[in-house]
């Protein structure tokens, strides 16, 4: 909801919407309970790929946005155990 309410201080139809819509309020405990639980799934299979691999490579890199602000990416490169010959 952070980063919704983030990108509606910069677009006037999407604060417009979440303000009068009655469908997505953004508070239900169900929803962000849910998607919590994706991204911990995801994150725990990654990390569990990444320990698993042979070699691992990391990638890194910074930018600044419009708003002068940093933004990092990280990218990880691995080859699965089961290629490994």
């Amino acid at each position: 909801m952070e980063l919704l309410h983030t990108l509606a201080a910069k677009d006037e139809k999407l604060a417009r919407h979440l303000e009068t819509s009655t469908v997505f309020s953004g508070f239900s405990n169900i929803i962000q309970n849910d998607l919590i639980a994706a991204i911990g799934d995801v994150a725990r299979y990654d990390i569990k790929e990444i320990s698993a691999a042979p070699f691992v490579a990391a990638e890194v890199g910074e930018s600044t946005d419009v708003t002068n602000k940093a933004q990092i990416s990280v990218i990880m490169w691995l080859k699965a155990r089961w290629l490994v010959k």
